[in-house]
């Protein structure tokens, strides 16, 4: 024990920082990481569905592909927080897997198989599990000492991700080629350049490894967001693996995917933005339900719609299904487990929603492809966001009532 604490004082004398230099955090620097991060996003996710399709991957080795972030995040995500909040080494993983995803990304781009593909995409997946967060715990750190909006910083990450699926899905055409990977390993380049000079994230006292953990464990509102998030994850991982697929075999091209993708985050803009406004005026709980409520709408059209510019309606509901809950669902997780383990609170959302409910949309939804088809999928996946309504609802009144007692 000693010698832990040892190891902890001499890192966190070296990546530590008063308040005082604290203030240096700086918004610009915030705007262009989530920029370019997200525009990696943008290069990667619409696309990599449809590459692993055509290498011929089925739908179960699709899935377990898909899956690999998830599982990644889902294994490491909440201890990559609470080392990074107990040593207080924020910027400097950050800068490591920024740098270690880059590489990786060129070298997915070469193998053909299933076999020889796994190592290198299980590798890349488990680097890019910490960015999210650590971005996350920075913005909403930076918000709440500048009385400013955590959406106004994370609205960059939805500019640049409709500028690189646009910009992508008009050069690839009409045909798919591993160029969205190299787009992806730049884009992640100049992540790594943008965030590089962020100074440190906060003041930090030699602490347990996992005491954030444990401020997780005993607060009962943030474990039913976290399996509301499960959940909600859950289907959102549907749309983040099967919509390429189904817009394809609607008959739409890659430039049409693009676009779907490129209205999804466009339609975040207005959320993000006016996200202190909106909760000023129903609270994070009240945007949580009201984004659960609109996952109903949207899953329901696209189990309906035949054509792929109909896909677009649904796709118009992304920021106030996604947006909504993403900036809720931070902000609860920060109030609930406290400033001093803002990366854990981060790391643990992450955990349970982009780490198991990923996992289950991804693997469910691959083993699901061959036999029942995207149509039946988004049909059970609105019955699962129906669940998750009545559970946060049912389980806040709950929560409330004994708190009461």
């Amino acid at each position: 024990m000693g010698q832990q604490r040892s190891i902890s004082a001499g890192i966190e004398e070296r990546d530590a920082t008063t308040p005082a230099m604290a203030s240096t955090l700086t918004p610009w620097q915030l705007r262009s990481g989530y920029f370019w991060y997200y525009a990696a996003i943008g290069a990667f996710a619409p696309f990599i569905p449809l590459y692993y399709q055509d290498l011929g991957m089925s739908g179960l080795q699709l899935g377990v592909l898909l899956a690999l972030p998830a599982f990644w995040t889902a294994l490491t995500g909440a201890l990559w927080g609470a080392i990074a909040d107990a040593l207080a080494i924020h910027r400097m993983l950050l800068r490591i897997v920024l740098l270690v995803a880059a590489v990786v990304a060129i070298l997915v781009s070469m193998p053909g198989r299933f076999v020889t593909l796994l190592p290198f995409v299980a590798i890349l997946a488990l680097a890019i599990v910490p960015i999210p967060p650590l971005l996350d715990g920075y913005a909403v750190s930076v918000a709440e000492r500048s009385k400013s909006s955590f959406g106004g910083l994370r609205v960059w990450g939805s500019i640049g991700f409709t500028v690189m699926v646009l910009v992508l899905g008009r050069l690839l055409g009409g045909q798919l080629t591993d160029r969205f990977l190299y787009a992806y390993a730049l884009c992640l380049l100049l992540t790594w350049l943008s965030i590089f000079g962020l100074p440190r994230l906060a003041e930090r006292r030699p602490r347990p490894l996992l005491d954030g953990l444990q401020a997780v464990r005993r607060s009962r509102p943030f474990l039913l967001l976290l399996f509301v998030a499960y959940l909600m994850s859950s289907g959102f991982a549907v749309i983040n693996n099967l919509l390429s697929i189904h817009v394809r075999d609607m008959g739409g091209s890659t430039q049409m995917i693009g676009l779907v993708f490129a209205v999804a985050s466009v339609s975040e803009f207005p959320i993000l933005i006016f996200s202190g406004w909106l909760m000023t005026r129903i609270g994070a709980r009240g945007m949580v339900t009201v984004a659960l409520a609109m996952w109903v709408v949207r899953f329901a059209i696209l189990s309906l719609v035949s054509a792929p510019w109909l896909v677009v309606g649904a796709q118009s509901l992304h920021g106030v299904t996604f947006g909504a809950f993403l900036i809720a669902s931070v902000t609860l997780a920060h109030r609930f487990v406290g400033q001093e383990n803002a990366a854990t609170a981060q790391a643990a959302l992450a955990t349970m929603s982009w780490g198991f409910g990923s996992i289950t949309g991804a693997i469910a939804a691959g083993s699901l492809l061959d036999v029942a088809g995207t149509y039946t999928i988004f049909r059970g996946v609105t019955v699962l966001m129906v669940v998750t309504l009545a559970v946060f609802i049912v389980g806040n009144r709950v929560i409330s009532i004994e708190g009461n007692g």
